[in-house]
């Protein structure tokens, strides 16, 4: 498998991937991203910012998210972090329905360890719905620390971060403005 910056090309895909993904969130129950999100515009500007990525098997784009530096939402969470310090952020992160299931999952939050250390970062949160079960088991498989309920411009969210590196001994920085979009 290989992990790769999205493009332009993909874009159609991405969007196929997340359709199917908010299809599967309402079979389990619940609406994490509402119809049209992300938008085409949004991944077209994840593309154009360099946060968007996906994981390919062979040719065929199996997954997608974007890792992001930092966000001005986590930021104003304050107080609520266990942790300090340069941060990444997971948002978006769907998986093609044909590889549902099939521990893609693992693979990725492996990836997306393995990129941000790449960066220098040794710290990654990320938020989900609270009705998200699947995304809540992979944050405990995975060692993801919960950080209690959180009200964000998009919602209340359970929060969750992991320490990846060695040393705790990291500062503050990066910062992304929020408007009024999910994530």
């Amino acid at each position: 498998m290989q992990f790769r910056k999205a493009n332009a090309q993909d874009i159609e895909r991405i969007l196929a991937i997340m359709d199917s993904a908010r299809s599967f969130q309402r079979s389990q129950g619940f609406t994490q991203w509402e119809d049209g999100y992300p938008s085409r515009e949004l991944i077209s500007d994840d593309i154009v910012q360099g946060k968007a990525y996906v994981l390919l098997d062979g040719n065929a784009i199996m997954a997608y998210s974007v890792l992001a530096v930092g966000d001005a939402e986590y930021d104003r969470l304050g107080g609520i972090w266990r942790y300090s310090g340069a941060y990444g952020v997971i948002h978006r992160m769907a998986v093609a329905p044909e590889v549902r299931g099939k521990n893609i999952s693992a693979i990725l939050f492996e990836v997306f360890e393995g990129e941000y250390l790449s960066r220098g970062i040794r710290l990654i949160r990320i938020d989900t719905g609270a009705e998200n079960k699947i995304m809540r088991h992979l944050m405990q498989k995975f060692g993801y620390e919960s950080r209690g309920v959180q009200q964000f411009c998009w919602g209340p969210r359970l929060t969750y971060e992991k320490y990846i590196g060695e040393s705790k001994d990291i500062k503050n920085e990066g910062r992304h403005d929020c408007g009024d979009k999910q994530i």
